[in-house]
């Protein structure tokens, strides 16, 4: 069976992670995957999925404005690019060979999935975040999975608040078959790691408290909660230093805020980073403020870590974190309940501190392994045998 998964770029970020690791277990590891990239990019993850034998194609919604065209004629040409990207798509589809296009992104959805259909394809759309879609294009996705069977066309969400937010028609027809959570890969992290390293690096001393996160340094993120935290509070008891791992569009907007704001002892955006579990072994904690959210794979690795974990609570983090038994819970985009989050979680003792982090390594080890993931979406690949042995 050959898939096609649709997706962004191939810069390295949750979703490219997650689809490369599925690829690798033993359940899905027999099918033939290719990626088809909707944007231009670095794409810094492109040779592992190469080394992995993924097929990489592209299919950009647009194109760059080019400069030896009047930018009028040019802004025209771009426009009607992307208002064709439905045939485009449905062309490339029509000519190969494979079975089911497994998109990822809610870009053009709607042109997705007419292509994907007219051109004899089953089409799986996973969403993982809180996306606003417009009026039209919820009521046109509404009739489209109405009129077609879930063969042709299946919806599944990482998180039900993803898949509520997203198509909130979903409320009335919601079934735990439309939700596979995100899963990761259990062995990194049943491993030991130097946790001074990163310390070392980056001139932690033995008394300051390293609160850290990875992830894609983006507004939906969060992480200008951070600096603006920094800027309006004060931690009088413990000094605290901050250390996000990953990239980004805004990485160097903040890193230049940092700067202007005098916060360069207090927080550190140090880029990406190729071991994520020996870094998340050096924390003391860890930090996601994020403002909308899916079922991100970022919190699951620092919970597998056995890490006490502050998280905001957008999208499915509040399915993933039970308050106070597995991690904190804030309320999103407050800086106030951000800031007694922190000072709650300082002023727990070594004994609490380790609880939480074990129920949250417990939580993740009983859960949300890359497995547990794998087998779900195999039977959804597989739904013309299931439905024909029933």
């Amino acid at each position: 069976m050959k898939i096609i998964h649709i997706i962004g770029t191939l810069n390295k970020a949750g979703i490219q992670k997650y689809i490369l690791e599925l690829s690798r277990t033993p359940e899905l590891i027999k099918y033939d995957f290719q990626v088809l990239c909707s944007f231009k990019s670095q794409d810094n993850y492109k040779d592992e999925y190469l080394k992995n034998n993924f097929t990489i194609k592209y299919l950009p919604f647009t194109y760059l404005p080019t400069h030896w065209l009047p930018f009028r004629l040019d802004k025209l040409f771009r426009n009607l690019f992307k208002k064709l990207y439905i045939f485009r798509l449905w062309f490339v589809l029509v000519k190969s060979d494979i079975n089911i296009v497994h998109t990822h992104i809610h870009c053009h959805i709607v042109s997705q999935i007419l292509a994907s259909v007219l051109s004899g394809k089953r089409i799986i759309w996973t969403i993982h975040g809180e996306y606003s879609l417009s009026k039209i294009t919820i009521w046109l996705v509404r009739i489209l999975d109405a009129i077609l069977s879930r063969i042709k066309f299946h919806i599944i969400a990482d998180s039900k608040p993803a898949i509520l937010s997203t198509l909130p028609y979903f409320i009335k027809k919601l079934n735990t078959d439309d939700i596979i959570p995100t899963g990761i890969n259990l062995e990194l992290f049943n491993q030991q790691y130097d946790k001074s390293l990163i310390r070392r690096k980056y001139n932690i001393t033995g008394d300051e408290v390293l609160i850290g996160s990875t992830g894609r340094i983006v507004w939906q993120k969060g992480f200008d909660q951070l600096i603006k935290l920094l800027v309006k509070h004060t931690f009088s008891k413990k000094q605290i230093r901050f250390l996000i791992a990953g990239d980004g569009s805004l990485r160097n907007s903040y890193i230049q805020k940092i700067k202007d704001l005098g916060l360069v002892n207090q927080i550190s955006f140090i880029g990406n980073i190729k071991n994520i579990p020996e870094f998340l072994a050096s924390l003391d904690f860890y930090i996601q403020p994020s403002v909308t959210e899916g079922f991100p794979l970022s919190v699951l690795e620092a919970m597998a870590s056995g890490l006490p974990v502050l998280c905001s609570d957008a999208g499915g983090l509040k399915d993933m974190i039970q308050n106070g038994y597995n991690g904190v819970l804030y309320e999103s985009n407050n800086l106030n309940s951000l800031y007694s989050g922190i000072t709650d979680l300082l002023s727990m003792s070594k004994d609490e501190l380790f609880v939480l982090g074990k129920n949250a390594s417990n939580t993740v080890q009983n859960n949300y392994s890359i497995q547990n993931s794998a087998l779900k979406y195999e039977s959804r690949y597989n739904i013309n045998k299931r439905v024909k042995t029933s």
